[in-house]
């Protein structure tokens, strides 16, 4: 599904981009054609007025020159001399015969502009000219100029024409190499779009993935209580065993383990739905912390463990928090601490104050946690013991420590104990003084 929704996400971006990048490409393609065009128009009128200007001041004209500016710039010239042809056969030979493209410039500038090859010029001043295009008899263009030229002994007539076969392969170039850069485009553009793509989805895949994880270890937590009440209820149906008092408090225990479970998982749920409310007030986390001693005392005293607690010799301000939910966060990293350290080992809380944050530590000398497992140790159902032979833990208590931290715009995060253990360090805001 990941993997469909990744290509449909490539499709998308691909053809928006890359009808884009073709809508750019034909728009410069079309400037750039139309500088080429024009840059040639420009570059055959300044070869004509050569030519005019020839002409008006020496009256005469080397052929030699004419073949060369031909031969150079792939031109056809023809000069009459008051209607007389200049005798110049061309330095080339064009594919439709050069009489035959001359007579039909002659004919196109008079049908079309009524521009009269045959006219003497209206002014003994001004040049008449006109420019315009032709094709050939195969299929070639030509770029065509007629002048009337005047002079002192009555008129030139000058007929340019040059063969855009040039310019035709400039453009045809110019095309491919737009076709080519937009092929190469396109084909960037996909492979990004659908590096994108799995960019934009990894939050998809990844949540995905911790869901599998998530139902499969809830699953597996589940499977046992289960199991072991319907073997319970078997073996009292079955009334083998007159005394059914073990059983039902085996029963009752793994409900309670089974409600328990639920209660974490629907809690973390609603965490996720960001429908998790709270209810903040200015609490003085030292009285807190001494309530909460007197509750864990006896279980470390049943353990043999040494319990303290460290207060500041100054008066901490109020952290405007959830008293309820935050002592649960305290209390789950204390059941850890308990539970982890052996017999004879100390926990320490700590309570300080730095800059505009409370901060309190629950340090333990305990095994600690290996290197190993440091990056998934708030991670949902993970456990450091892999066999889940401990039935009290779920590996959901850090996870659930770590929400509610959070939603009071605080830090959780641990490290290692000098001398063996881990310490969880929880920051919160300060109240702020008004």
């Amino acid at each position: 599904m990941l993997k469909e929704l990744r290509m449909h996400l490539t499709l998308i971006c691909s053809t928006i981009t890359g009808l884009i990048l073709c809508v750019i490409c034909l728009i410069a393609l079309q400037i750039s054609e139309t500088n080429i065009d024009t840059s040639s128009h420009i570059a055959f009128e300044n070869q004509l007025q050569t030519i005019t200007y020839q002409l008006q001041t020496y009256q005469s004209i080397k052929l030699s020159w004419l073949a060369q500016l031909e031969t150079n710039n792939k031109l056809i010239i023809s000069i009459e001399d008051n209607t007389h042809p200049l005798f110049f056969k061309g330095a080339w030979t064009p594919l439709t015969p050069r009489d035959k493209l001359i007579q039909k410039a002659h004919e196109t500038a008079l049908e079309d502009y009524q521009f009269d090859m045959d006219a003497p010029p209206t002014s003994r001043l001004n040049i008449s000219k006109q420019f315009f295009k032709i094709q050939g008899d195969e299929c070639e263009y030509y770029r065509v100029g007629v002048a009337l030229i005047p002079s002192y002994k009555g008129s030139f007539s000058l007929t340019l024409l040059q063969d855009m076969s040039v310019q035709k392969e400039t453009i045809i170039y110019t095309r491919l190499l737009f076709i080519s850069i937009s092929l190469i485009g396109i084909v960037l553009l996909s492979l990004f779009s659908y590096w994108f793509a799995g960019r934009a989805i990894l939050p998809i895949t990844i949540n995905q993935q911790k869901q599998v994880q998530f139902i499969a270890a809830a699953s597996h937590e589940l499977k046992s209580p289960l199991a072991v009440i319907q073997s319970s209820n078997s073996v009292i149906q079955s009334g083998i065993h007159l005394d059914s008092q073990p059983f039902t408090m085996q029963i009752e225990r793994e409900c309670k383990r089974m409600a328990r479970l639920v209660d974490d998982l629907l809690l973390l749920a609603t965490a996720d739905a960001n429908t998790w409310s709270i209810h903040k007030k200015p609490v003085e986390l030292d009285t807190l912390l001494i309530d909460m001693l007197d509750t864990f005392i006896p279980l470390a005293n049943g353990k043999r463990q040494r319990l303290n607690l460290n207060l500041p010799e100054y008066t901490l301000p109020p952290v405007l928090c959830d008293d309820e939910r935050i002592l649960q966060a305290i209390t789950i990293l204390l059941d850890n601490a308990l539970h982890y350290v052996q017999e004879g080992g100390t926990i320490t809380i700590d309570l300080s104050m730095r800059s505009d944050t409370c901060i309190i530590k629950v340090i333990d000398n305990g095994p600690g946690i290996p290197p190993s497992h440091a990056s998934h140790i708030f991670d949902r159902f993970y456990r450091v013991d892999a066999s889940r032979k401990d039935k009290n833990h779920y590996g959901l208590g850090l996870s659930i420590a770590k929400e509610i931290i959070h939603l009071h715009n605080g830090k959780l995060d641990f490290s290692p104990t000098p001398g063996g253990g881990c310490t969880f360090i929880i920051e919160l805001p300060l109240l702020k003084k008004s």
